[in-house]
């Protein structure tokens, strides 16, 4: 009968260190301010776009003298940005700080990218959608195949689920005939046919060297990045940026991040303020004069602008949020115990402890429950106590609910 109440106990103490502080915490977060922010080519600062809730409307300012813009004359200060409005307008300048920038330009070269550490994350299935990279076609159309590669590559029909032998073959021949070494760590795509044109995938093989395959004209292209070594490649973001500028963002576990260019597949780091691959989000928006690296976290906003031809920072911005300790989360409940993260789609405990302070709590929570039990029934409820003593409230709870 002991055994069936402690692993009742035990089972019950596991349940409420997961509903306890899930409950807190539906009832006391609030959800963090992103402010908009983005670096002026004409100001040269950072502006940004930020709600008063006192005066219950946006506030458009620049961050470095706190001059306050209307929503006309922001657009102009940021016309890479709004540079729709001011064609519409017909107030787009002929020139940027002595710069003549065309809208194709702009076109070209503008781009958003995020980042989450979901993206990195997240379950997927290894199977991958090579489009033709060469078809001649305005829009890209499905190849009606897909491959999977570990110890080689095989292409499949999803329909029969039977293996192209021929297809498969063909491009084997070009794997084995480079330094590629199986079985592949991994391969990163965008297989989406919502975008310009297709590079195919960069496949991180066994010494972990990035190589890049396509298919053009129905024939494998292979080649080898010659990724520079010393740099662990952990997750790569393949992207089709209209310029045709780069390849990929390539993230290592040192969380850095790099892209590869078009230019002989040359590696060039893109600085990031302080970045948790694992935990923090990035967002990235170009134009042709400058890029804006946005790093969110617990922290709050940081960011660099950097010069677009070569990568350099010319200005930094932080917004971080003041640091408030909360008292239950830290002393009170020992640890919080979760299936799902806000930085993972899967399914698994996560445990984040508490401060090391809260066992004298729960060796004062536990004093106390063995010494009520031991004056009812005269003996000491050891089991109980050095539970309580390593799960706290948790413990506690079914301790005095099946004490019995």
């Amino acid at each position: 009968m002991k055994l069936i109440r402690y692993s009742i106990i035990i089972l019950a103490t596991l349940i409420l260190a997961w509903q306890i502080p899930s409950l807190y915490h539906i009832v006391s977060d609030t959800s963090g301010k992103n402010v908009f922010t983005y670096y002026s080519s004409i100001e040269e600062a950072f502006c940004s776009i930020d709600f008063d809730e006192k005066e219950n409307k946006l506030v458009r300012s620049n961050l470095n003298n706190g001059k306050v813009y209307s929503e006309t004359d922001f657009d102009s200060i940021l016309p890479l940005f709004y540079y729709r409005q001011l064609l519409s307008d017909g107030r787009f300048p002929d020139s940027i700080n002595g710069k003549a920038i065309s809208t194709k330009e702009i076109n070209a070269s503008n781009f958003f990218y995020r980042y989450n550490a979901k993206d990195k994350n997240t379950p997927s299935i290894p199977i991958y959608t090579l489009f033709e990279s060469f078809s001649g076609r305005v829009k890209l159309e499905m190849p009606g195949d897909v491959f999977r590669i570990t110890n080689s590559i095989e292409f499949i029909n999803p329909i029969t689920n039977e293996v192209d032998q021929e297809k498969s073959a063909r491009f084997m021949r070009v794997f084995e005939q480079s330094s590629f070494v199986f079985p592949a760590r991994a391969a990163y795509g965008n297989p989406s046919t919502r975008k310009p044109y297709d590079e195919g995938y960069f496949i991180i093989d066994n010494k972990g060297q990035i190589f890049h395959l396509k298919m053009v004209n129905g024939k494998p292209f292979l080649r080898n990045t010659n990724f520079p070594e010393g740099i662990n490649p952990v997750f790569i973001a393949t992207q089709e940026p209209n310029d045709k500028s780069f390849y990929a963002f390539v993230f290592d576990d040192k969380n850095k991040v790099y892209i590869i260019t078009t230019d002989g597949y040359k590696v060039v780091q893109i600085k990031t303020p302080l970045f948790d691959l694992n935990k923090d989000r990035m967002m990235v928006m170009a134009n042709p004069l400058y890029w804006n690296v946005n790093i969110l976290s617990v922290r709050g906003k940081e960011s660099y602008a950097l010069k677009a031809s070569t990568k350099e920072i010319v200005d930094s911005l932080s917004i971080l949020r003041p640091v408030e300790e909360d008292f239950i989360l830290s002393y009170v409940l020992p640890f919080e115990l979760r299936f799902k993260s806000g930085s993972s789609d899967y399914i698994k405990p996560f445990i984040k402890f508490a401060k090391i302070w809260v066992l004298l709590i729960n060796v004062l929570l536990a004093i106390s429950y063995g010494w009520f039990a031991s004056n009812k029934n005269g003996k000491w409820p050891l089991f109980n106590t050095v539970w309580i003593i390593l799960t706290g409230l948790f413990g506690l709870i079914p301790s005095i609910i099946f004490k019995n």
